[in-house]
């Protein structure tokens, strides 16, 4: 289908997914999405999508009016695509954030991926699973509470949040349920 560039060639029945976010230009997530969907033989393109602070429920009637394929979605807009979306996973909703959003038939889905995601890749990358473990986690934004969150999930036994505010630290300490 093409190289890790993306497809040989793009069509008409190419399918298109985007990140959306601002800034956004310098993401890698084009090249290596597209490096995925050409290894997978997927007649799917990825792109960039600068999209101004403020103009997420835009985005997301445009991904509707589009057709895109799915969204990955960035800073300034986890929160602000909520409003526009038709459900949220569970953890989407626990965390007030977004950062995919896809197709289920014919409703647009909240997801929250970014603890799963880190947790996966320490277990394939590393052989490392948090259960029973002390850990640590730096930040108390969006990702930083989804980490938190599935931290506890993955049975850590402790999971500490520093961060420079005090109060924002407890919001996202508290997501581990201790």
């Amino acid at each position: 289908m093409g190289d890790a560039a993306g497809p040989a060639a793009l069509t008409g029945s190419t399918r298109l997914a985007a990140v959306i976010g601002s800034p956004v230009r310098h993401s890698r997530s084009p090249a290596l999405i597209n490096a995925a969907f050409a290894s997978a033989g997927l007649d799917w393109a990825f792109v960039a999508l600068e999209v101004a602070p403020g103009d997420a429920a835009a985005a997301i009637d445009a991904m509707r009016v589009l057709g895109l394929g799915g969204l990955s979605v960035t800073m300034p807009h986890k929160h602000d695509v909520i409003a526009r979306l038709d459900r949220l996973t569970p953890d989407a909703a626990a965390l007030d954030a977004v950062n995919c959003v896809a197709w289920d038939g014919d409703e647009l889905v909240g997801h929250n991926t970014d603890g799963w995601g880190l947790l996966e890749s320490l277990a394939v990358d590393q052989d490392l699973h948090p259960q029973g473990l002390r850990c640590v986690v730096f930040g108390a934004g969006g990702a930083a509470r989804s980490v938190v969150r599935s931290l506890a999930e993955a049975g850590a036994a402790e999971v500490v949040v520093v961060n420079r505010t005090p109060e924002r630290a407890e919001v996202a300490a508290s997501l581990a349920g201790r």
